[in-house]
């Protein structure tokens, strides 16, 4: 039987996330042409390290059909935290974080899986806990961002030093894309992940342990976050409460971007990078042409409607979110 081509339109909206990412470099690049200069290629490889990390977790739950909020206010915590005690702990603050979003992640995770409520609602309380903690730790300090002092610098100069003229935080960063389509395409994780996502009820006839697995998704979302917020102290070399406010839009926006259904059941970690490539070119773009930093979330609001518009299952299965 003689297989049919794809339409036109069926190309073109499988192709969207690309064409996406052109469109964006060819646009900034006219408005301003040194926006593809070594410099500004580098600069936007220091701004892309914390934020793939942090949508590479995140689509993990969104594979799942769920969704996490919280995920702004976990780095901004994580930020903080770090930047509060690294200087005089030491890198070994990089473990005691990663252990810190392995709490957080169980914790969501067993609410929504044990507890049966919604991620949505989880996630959106968990998002004013953790955006409260980065606030109160940071009030003996002025309520403010604080400094790492120079003297105590030496121990997070390493991760801002190039290797091939690009930073370490972005080599790290492609680490954890690799480690992350490892667990798509080669565990049962990753195939059950997807599974649930797909159907839950099927995948749970066919022998998945779906509260494992929903579990697991939430973990590697706030392992992500936390990591995203150690990186954001490491680049800044400072502590700050506010960082991860517009974080999470940004993550969401990029993984929407990269074709992920938020019905779950579909996505890619490579197509995440897509996205946050894009996602990241916006937000430099706009700095090098002098927009107003205030009109980024309503790009990124536009920009992640859109691409939900063009994604979403036209059947009605997908309506957010579980």
């Amino acid at each position: 039987m003689e297989k049919t081509k794809p339409s036109f339109k069926s190309l073109f909206i499988q192709n969207i996330y690309i064409l996406s990412a052109v469109l964006v470099i060819v646009v900034f690049y006219f408005i301003n042409p040194s926006f593809l200069s070594l410099y500004s290629i580098q600069n936007m490889t220091t701004e892309l390290a914390p934020l793939l990390p942090m949508a590479c977790g995140i689509a993990f739950v969104l594979y799942a059909g769920s969704i996490d909020l919280s995920i702004g206010a976990v780095a901004s915590a994580v930020c903080v935290i770090t930047g509060l005690n690294v200087g005089e702990k030491g890198n070994i603050m990089i473990l005691y974080m990663l252990l810190f979003g392995v709490m957080i992640g169980l914790i969501n995770g067993l609410l929504v899986s044990k507890g049966k409520l919604p991620s949505f609602i989880v996630t959106l309380c968990a998002q004013s806990i953790y955006r409260a903690i980065a606030i109160i730790l940071s009030n003996p300090h002025g309520g403010g961002s604080k400094n790492i002092p120079l003297k105590q610098r030496v121990v997070v100069n390493w991760a801002t030093n190039k290797v091939l003229g690009l930073p370490i935080l972005f080599w790290i960063a492609v680490l954890i894309l690799i480690i992350c389509i490892i667990i798509e395409r080669k565990t049962a994780i990753g195939k059950s992940i997807f599974a649930i996502g797909a159907n839950e009820k099927a995948a749970r006839m066919a022998g998945v342990n779906v509260t494992l697995m929903k579990i697991c998704a939430f973990i590697l979302c706030s392992v992500g976050a936390a990591i995203g917020g150690v990186m954001y102290t490491y680049k800044l070399k400072s502590s700050v409460p506010t960082i991860g406010d517009n974080l999470y839009m940004m993550a969401i926006s990029s993984v929407a971007l990269g074709g992920t259904l938020f019905s779950g059941g579909k996505g890619s970690a490579l197509r995440t990078l897509i996205g946050v490539l894009t996602v990241t070119a916006i937000s430099s773009g706009m700095n090098m042409a002098g927009v107003n930093p205030l009109w980024k979330n309503v790009v990124y609001g536009i920009v992640l409607i859109a691409a939900v518009a063009i994604n979403s299952e036209k059947g009605g299965r997908d309506l957010i979110i579980k």
